[in-house]
């Protein structure tokens, strides 16, 4: 390609040629994805709503051990009200842009293709210009917005999957530990036990021989040591019990989290479809701005043109561009204004 600030003769004929090669099945692929748009749209609402009432479900079974799970419900609502308003949005700027689109085609380049005099082509170039300084970045902000939800969500499969992995670990030191513990007490109150009976022997020996002082004395001791063991020993058994009961949440909750992970393993088909669904209409958008500022791009190359054929063969490029563009728009917009609502197929 030429490195002045216009297509050479020989450049904007090869352009064309290569629309007139490639510009058919590029608006046949084009049409076939917007074709796509209603069926994308009800299969990520579908997916959307049962991975909803999954996360609900969840909560409701799970969530007073595992309250991190409210946290997850939560950011999957919102990432749904995001899908809604920015497909409903979507459709607006679609609508938006088949009119920017009908007034480029029908007035501006209209206006260049009816060119005669040096004076007809400076009006169609300052009308043109006045066009590109335009602000007709919508389409950009839509890829973007479709595109952020998308890694919003990819990253929330990986929170997810790392918080059933955190909690798994986390899970598994408790128990252990728990074992220790357990293990330990019942070691404790097994010797425990042992002299207990040592001093009740003992003091069945003092009270046999409690005919004296000191033999009294001996009783008194021989008690203070049984009630001191029975009193450590039932303190044991008291810990003992707890730490039983914690093993059990603790196992319990374990076979809870198998839960979890299970169902949430069932729900990533969904969420890759919708996140597989959201990837090509960020795409859609992506190729629109592109397109657009493929358009701009021509026209500013034509501005200084010093031939009026060769600005004019730009022109009837970016209106060849141009149509399958529109009509494009007009089915996405037609396609989503008129599928059922969520609420009908609920």
């Amino acid at each position: 390609m030429s490195t002045a600030s216009t297509l050479t003769y020989d450049e904007v004929k090869a352009v064309l040629s290569q629309w007139k090669a490639s510009g058919p099945e590029k608006a046949k692929a084009y049409q076939a994805n917007i074709e796509q748009v209603g069926v994308w749209a009800n299969e990520v609402d579908a997916a959307f709503d049962r991975v909803t009432r999954s996360l609900q479900d969840m909560v409701e079974r799970y969530g007073s051990r595992f309250p991190e799970l409210a946290g997850f419900r939560d950011d999957w609502n919102g990432y749904n009200a995001r899908w809604v308003s920015h497909l409903a949005l979507s459709r607006d700027v679609a609508s938006a842009h088949v009119t920017i689109l009908r007034r480029f085609d029908q007035v501006f380049l209209d206006m260049v293709e009816s060119i005669v005099t040096d004076q007809d082509r400076e009006d169609a170039i300052i009308e043109l210009q006045s066009f590109i300084d335009e602000d007709h970045s919508d389409s950009d902000n839509m890829a973007k917005g479709f595109y952020a939800l998308q890694t919003d969500i990819q990253d929330f499969l990986l929170h997810f999957d790392q918080f059933v992995e955190d909690k798994g670990e986390e899970l598994k030191q408790q128990a252990e530990e728990l074992r220790v513990t357990i293990n330990g007490l019942q070691s404790t109150i097994s010797d425990l036990n042992w002299e207990i009976a040592a001093a009740i022997i003992a003091l069945i020996g003092a009270a046999l021989g409690a005919a004296t002082v000191i033999g009294l004395l001996g009783v008194v001791a021989a008690e203070a040591t049984l009630i001191l063991l029975l009193a450590r020993r039932l303190e044991a058994e008291l810990d003992l019990q707890k730490a039983q009961r914690d093993l059990a949440e603790v196992n319990a909750m374990q076979e809870a989290l198998a839960h979890i992970k299970t169902e949430f393993a069932g729900l990533k088909p969904d969420i890759n479809l919708i996140c597989e669904k959201l990837g090509l209409f960020g795409d859609i958008w992506k190729n629109i701005r592109s397109d657009s500022i493929r358009f701009q791009t021509q026209l500013k190359k034509g501005l200084d043109a010093v031939s009026d054929v060769r600005f004019k063969r730009e022109i009837r490029l970016a209106r060849a561009m141009c149509k399958p563009m529109q009509a494009g728009l007009e089915r996405y917009a037609s396609v989503l204004e008129n599928r059922p609502s969520r609420e009908s197929k609920a």
